[in-house]
């Protein structure tokens, strides 16, 4: 299938989704006896758990048979792309975001797709890639994904949002699919930070954790990733968990970074 007709179709898919999200929402707070009083704000990063809580506490249920066809629709446009581009990793993407993107792995040339579409072309944008020293068969236990901060919004600019609380707490999950699974990750940390030089040794490298050596080096790094975060975000991580950390640059020093870490949620294992 061309490739541009798999990001077309999963459009559609998750537009669809999203369609029937807002309808079961509005049919909800139509009937509310208690609309007035409600808020408009609804969850929709929940929806892949079978419901969701609007703010005035009413439970909307999606239907597991529902969830499973949308995912099963999504996991074949993925498994047709992965088909085309063995680069494929997976797709991210963040409910009410601009970051819905394909994800590409290529550690045999780590910066294959800096400027690069999934059809190869050339594009300033380029796509959303994992770091190079990362495994994803099996995954590592942080798998580090990199993004262009774009002057338009594209890309992983929006992440700089997560510097405000507000923005989390409309946005806590972020979804990161495989070819072959469907998961989601529940936002730990958030930070500003730095690429540092290679002989300032006395400092934490947050890009520099891939896999831990043992339980002691998995809690330090955490531990260090929950010190720098702007505010708590009432979620941490065990030895055994999985997390992403998404990487985008950031104008507050030189080669400055912004850095959104999310731990895989237990029930979507």
């Amino acid at each position: 299938m061309d490739r541009h007709k798999q990001l077309y179709l999963l459009s559609l898919v998750l537009t669809v989704s999203l369609l029937i999200f807002v309808s079961a929402w509005m049919l909800d707070w139509g009937n509310s006896p208690t609309v007035g009083n409600r808020s408009s704000k609804a969850s929709a990063d929940s929806g892949i758990d079978g419901e969701f809580v609007t703010g005035g506490g009413i439970t909307v249920t999606r239907s597991v048979e529902l969830i499973e066809a949308e995912n099963r629709e999504l996991l074949e446009v993925y498994k047709n792309m992965k088909e085309d581009n063995p680069d494929f990793a997976g797709f991210i993407r963040i409910t009410g975001t601009a970051v819905e993107y394909p994800v590409m792995y290529t550690p045999y040339e780590p910066e294959k797709y800096i400027h690069m579409d999934i059809n190869c072309a050339d594009s300033e944008d380029g796509l959303p890639f994992i770091d190079a020293r990362c495994s994803i068969d099996p995954d590592s236990d942080n798998i580090i994904i990199y993004g262009h901060n774009m002057k338009d919004g594209s890309m992983f600019a929006s992440l700089i949002s997560y510097q405000n609380k507000a923005y989390y707490d409309e946005h806590p999950v972020i979804r990161y699919d495989t070819a072959d699974e469907i998961r989601e990750y529940e936002i730990m940390s958030v930070f500003y930070d730095r690429v540092y030089y290679t002989d300032e040794t006395d400092v934490f490298k947050f890009y520099n954790f891939i896999d831990a050596s043992d339980e002691a080096d998995f809690d330090r790094n955490v531990s260090q990733y929950l010190k720098k975060s702007v505010y708590d975000t009432g979620v941490t991580a065990h030895y055994g968990d999985k997390l992403i950390t998404l990487v985008t640059c950031a104008y507050h020093t030189e080669n400055g970074r912004f850095v959104v870490i999310a731990k895989r949620k237990q029930n979507t294992e």
